[in-house]
């Protein structure tokens, strides 16, 4: 390290060029890095939908899910496979092992999907891999009052589309309320049976008269032509006239299309209605390319979009701007950085009382923060909520050594005479190995936060390197540029002859009567350890905290079977509650199925009590919407979590009725909300069993009469005419109310290719039977689900009481359950940072060993840990604050923090030692030159990390993290000022009186 330092003594120009470059180039690259919410992480997931419209959850599980379970099941290190049948898709979800590449897992995933020979009614199977860069980056709405759906999606389609497929790295825009137009042909059963005109007489006719194919080729005067063959239907009222020939006993009669048929160009049938707040939209969610700067996307998105000339009548919302957000949480953080950087200032300014000196000392910040941005932008890593944390959270830190170089340089700038470069050089030296030993055991202590295993992992390893990096810019800055500064600005301060302050007496006075009455003391400190581990059970615990919640997703399921037009009804008795509601910025409505969602924007900048207060008001006014409909409301939130119960192991009578009774168990647990299984209820259901041997008497076989009742019923697109400018499917089917009965279903004619008309009920018949409306598995197996929605912080008191209605359950045999959710993640979470503590440790420990040269100083430091969870537990139980992830990462944290105080302080006991100062009074000369540097690095992170304490609302990095490092600073700094030195001082004894003895016996041996 003195090479460092008299190298930047010796070249001023060159430390002052490496300054003004870090400054230059820190502030580019803040400027250039690109900015998100959070860090785009690889989430071990991937989701693949197939729409199969028509299907029962049977059907679906059967030509779908089972062969994707064969396609998928080998690939490699996939954990999990989940399969969902639901009337009209299937839904597969892959659950990876973290360390799997999901890049190469997509490919793999795309070519077993592909290699799969799905149903002819299956539609093209969508693969989605789940991670932050996934997520919308901009939604808006397009809502119109005198508007169809079909005309406000056909202008999103047409003009809105267009427009940003041309904006530089955005990604995949998703419609929602996307309605076609198609020409409809409503074919009446009355009119049909009055005219014998048969479902497929109308299918022919309009084949016959709207075709184009090639005729062949003909040789005319020496050149061979193309012959094409073409007849189309050009307008409506060409599909309305195309004539069928009817056979009669006398003669053929011709019957046009639109005796028979209602024909209309419009809206596909509806089978989704979106809303905002109380208008019909189309909702828009654009999302950016993996790795693009999300804030200069949307930037662009809202230029095309500001460019646009909206048709009459037609209003663009913007629902949700994440480059709003984005600088939000970037400006929050940033404010936060600068609160602490000023406390910080303050904190050295009253120690030293010299603002020369605290200029110098504190001029380590941002040539710290610019360097590690520098870095930052040279490992491609974006500005982010974890990144900023870094930054927040070291800024504590990084001046800690200018803090420790500088006093050291300015007391004995006052204290001395002879003042030049060589007394700063030795004033930086003698400090020299304390700092670079206590920074790399710092960095130490960060390195395995880079490497825990999980999801969290990869999201808290750029809030770990962060740190490592400014942490390593700070020590290179305290042993060039703060010797530099000190030796240009410092040299000519007043001498003072050296006086203990009343503090130092005070301290010594402290000291010398526990190295006196050490046996009492470590009984007092092993006292004050125990009593502290009692607030353990005392204090909430959870994973992740939640975040005040500034959108809300509010749904309902209603009962099977009910049709589209009631639950639109119950939708709108929903927002009528919400249009009531002050708190309110806006909604969206889908309504699909059963299904209802309402997602919901509240004001900006509500209060945490306003919030707790609309909860509680929607709760209890959706009551009102009806006896039998139970509605969710959902902070919509990328923290916080739910319960979740995996019960497996029989079959599905056993998975049941194991699924309701944990219900009935846990449904009153306080904490828990929404308590239910993944169960579906019954579906009645239509099941049409065809005799084969009848139909073939007919000259018809069963795929011919299935395929008859799908386009009665469901509608068939028979082909395609020119309407508008725009290829326009013709969908052909009956009118809904020719299908009121399994008679009316039963009577319809098909025509056989003999010519001959057969009645449905000749070679088939209809029955009502019961059926699931969803079908899961796991695994190849059946399995069941217990979700809930956790309402407190204390997960783990929850999950106890859980664990504790379950254990004495009487389950079918062979039935098990098993954690999964926020408790699993939890469990996992916490056991992985404590084994990261203990590498930390070890680390630490390896680190002080080299440092040292001996066993007992690294030992007798590392009997200073244990009162860091003193502190910090008190300051989780006087705030409330649950033990979570966050408040792990502060006693980490502390770790590191703890261990370079009694660093600082141990390295000057050693030189006192060698300089041959008896033990005791080595320790009391170190600890009255030490503490004000000391209290300086303790108070100085306090001070950085209060408005990070007082300020945030949650998330990854929150409040909880800063109230750990503060209470654990302040009780653990004051323990080791007096436990470290006196743990060495009981140790070095022993040592003495063990060599003593053994030279003793060693001469004894000699005589």
């Amino acid at each position: 390290m003195g090479s460092w330092i008299r190298f930047s003594l010796k070249n001023v120009g060159v430390v002052f060029l490496a300054m003004i470059f870090i400054v230059v180039g820190g502030i580019y690259s803040i400027k250039t890095m690109k900015m998100e919410q959070m860090p785009n992480v690889d989430i071990p997931y991937i989701v693949i939908q197939v729409p199969y419209m028509g299907a029962t959850p049977d059907q679906g599980l059967e030509d779908i899910g089972r062969p994707l379970e064969t396609a998928l099941s080998n690939i490699q290190k996939l954990d999990n496979l989940y399969i969902e049948s639901h009337s009209n898709s299937v839904v597969a979800i892959l659950g990876f092992d973290m360390d799997r590449k999901m890049d190469e897992a997509e490919k793999d995933v795309t070519n077993a999907v592909a290699s799969l020979k799905l149903p002819d009614g299956a539609g093209k199977p969508v693969i989605i891999k789940d991670s932050p860069s996934q997520m919308p980056v901009f939604t808006f709405a397009i809502s119109s009052d005198n508007a169809k759906q079909a005309d406000i999606s056909q202008y999103v389609n047409g003009r809105i589309k267009t427009a940003l497929s041309t904006v530089e790295n955005i990604g995949k825009v998703d419609v929602s309320g996307e309605t076609e137009k198609q020409l409809s042909i409503k074919l009446d059963a009355e009119k049909m049976k009055e005219k014998n005109i048969t479902y497929d007489v109308v299918k022919q006719a309009l084949l016959a008269h709207n075709f184009s194919f090639p005729a062949g080729q003909v040789n005319l005067n020496e050149k061979t032509l193309n012959v094409q063959a073409d007849f189309k239907l050009k307008s409506l009222t060409d599909v309305k006239n195309v004539e069928m020939m009817v056979p009669g006993p006398t003669e053929v009669r011709t019957v046009k299309l639109s005796d028979v048929a209602t024909v209309e160009y419009g809206s596909k049938t509806e089978t989704i209605y979106t809303r905002l707040k109380d208008t019909p939209a189309v909702l828009v969610s654009v999302k950016a390319q993996p790795g693009a700067n999300a804030v200069e996307v949307v930037k662009q998105i809202n230029q095309k979009l500001s460019d646009l000339q909206l048709p009459d009548g037609y209003k663009l919302t913007k629902l949700y701007d994440s480059s709003k957000q984005v600088e939000k949480s970037v400006n929050s953080m940033l404010k936060e950085v600068l609160l602490g950087t000023l406390f910080a200032v303050i904190v050295t300014f009253v120690f030293l009382r010299n603002v020369r000196a605290t200029i110098v000392a504190v001029l380590s910040i941002p040539l710290s923060v610019l360097a590690a941005m520098i870095t930052m932008k040279y490992l491609q890593y974006s500005l982010n909520m974890m990144t900023l944390a870094g930054i927040a959270v070291a800024v504590g830190r990084v001046i800690d050594d200018s803090i420790v170089v500088i006093e050291n340089i300015y007391r004995r700038t006052l204290n001395s005479k002879q003042r030049d470069e060589s007394m700063v050089l030795e004033a930086a030296k003698e400090v020299g190995g304390a700092v670079t030993s206590s920074t790399i055991t710092t960095m130490a202590v960060f390195g395995p936060l880079s490497f825990v295993p999980g999801i969290i992992g990869k999201f808290f390893a750029p809030f770990g390197i962060t740190i490592i990096v400014a942490l390593a810019f700070s020590l290179f800055v305290s042993l060039t540029v703060v010797p530099l500064l000190a030796k240009l600005f410092l040299l000519r301060l007043e001498h003072k002859e050296p006086q203990e302050t009343m503090l130092q007496r005070t301290y010594q006075r402290m000291l010398s009567w526990a190295m006196q009455k050490k046996v009492i003391t470590l009984i007092l400190a092993f006292v004050v350890f125990s009593s502290s581990l009692l607030l353990v059970p005392m204090i909430p615990k959870n994973f992740l905290p939640e975040e005040k919640a500034v959108s809300y997703n509010l749904t309902t399921d209603l009962p099977v079977g009910t049709s589209l037009d009631k639950a639109n009804s119950v939708a709108k008795d929903m927002e009528s509650i919400l249009s009531k509601q002050v708190s309110v910025k806006s909604y969206q409505t889908i309504v699909s199925g059963e299904r209802v969602r309402l997602s919901i924007d509240l004001k900006d900048n509500m209060t945490k009590e306003e919030v707790t207060t609309f909860e509680k008001d929607v709760k209890e006014k959706m009551k009102n919407v009806g006896t039998d409909i139970e509605t969710t409301l959902t902070p919509i939130s990328i923290t916080g979590g739910q319960f979740a119960l995996i019960v497996d192991g029989g079959n599905a009578r056993d998975l049941e009725n194991a699924g309701n009774k944990i219900v009935e168990k846990i449904r009153d647990i306080k904490g828990l909300s929404n308590v239910k299984t993944n169960l579906s209820a019954v579906k009645p259901q239509l099941n049409l069993a065809i005799n084969e041997e009848k139909a073939a008497e007919k000259g018809l076989n069963p795929m011919m009469v299935a395929a008859f009742v799908r386009g009665i019923i469901s509608g068939e697109n028979i082909t395609a005419v020119q309407l508008d400018g725009k290829t326009t499917s013709v969908n052909v089917g009956l009118k809904s109310d020719n299908l009121t009965s399994i008679e009316s279903i039963t009577s319809q004619k098909i025509t056989s290719p003999l010519g001959q008309q057969v009645k449905l009920s000749d070679v088939a018949t209809l029955s009502e039977e019961p059926g699931p409306s969803a079908l899961y598995r796991l695994n190849q197996q059946e399995y069941v689900q217990v979700s809930a929605r956790f309402t407190t912080d204390n997960v783990s008191g929850v999950q106890a009481e859980v664990d504790k209605r379950l254990k004495d359950l009487d389950l079918p045999k062979g039935v098990k359950y098993r954690s999964e959710g926020q408790s699993q993640a939890m469990n996992e979470g916490f056991q992985n940072m404590i084994v990261a503590m203990g590498i930390a440790v070890v680390l630490v420990f390896m680190v002080m060993l080299v440092t040292f040269g001996n066993v007992i100083a690294p030992i007798a430091i590392l009997f200073s840990l244990p009162f860091l969870f003193t502190g910090g537990l008190l300051g989780l139980y006087m705030t409330n604050e649950p033990l979570g992830m966050p408040a792990l990462v502060g006693f980490l944290m502390l770790i590191g923090i703890v261990v370079t105080n009694a660093i600082v302080l141990m390295d000057r006991v050693m030189q006192n030692e060698k300089q041959g100062m008896p033990i005791k009074e080595a320790v009391l000369e170190a600890g009255a030159t030490r503490l004000r540097p000391i209290l300086m690095t303790a108070l100085a992170t306090i001070g950085a990390l209060m408005p990070l304490a007082l300020f945030t609302d949650g998330g990854l990095i929150s409040r909880s993290l800063a109230i750990v490092v503060i209470s654990g600073l302040l009780t653990s700094t004051l323990l080791t000022l007096i436990i470290v030195p006196t743990t060495y001082y009981v140790m070095d004894m022993i040592k003495r009186k063990f060599t003593k003895k053994k030279a003793v016996l060693e001469v004894e041996e000699t005589a």
